[in-house]
């Protein structure tokens, strides 16, 4: 038997591109939030084809369980993870 309290749920983390490349969607843990409920932030940017961001068009808090969702959502609606970040002014 496995209990919820025992297993950690995966914080997302990183960037995700929309399937038209012209968003990106940025995760980051909130270090402002508890450790023990970590609330994510979330960064909407308009960006090159290369998914480079250029400029910011929203910044969201959600909780945990909402972050996790989104992801996966998105992920399967065609996002993709962009592997690395080259504008360091976005990050």
């Amino acid at each position: 038997m496995t209990s919820e309290f025992g297993r950690a749920i995966q914080t997302p983390t990183g960037w995700l591109i929309n399937p038209d490349k012209k968003m990106v969607l940025f995760f980051v843990r909130d270090p402002k939030s508890l450790m023990r409920i970590p609330n994510v932030i979330t960064q909407l940017w308009y960006s090159t084809k290369e998914g480079i961001p250029t400029r910011i068009k929203n910044t969201r808090r959600l909780d945990l369980e909402s972050a996790v969702e989104t992801w996966d959502e998105l992920l399967s609606n065609g996002w993709e993870l962009v592997e690395y970040q080259i504008n360091e002014d976005a990050a």
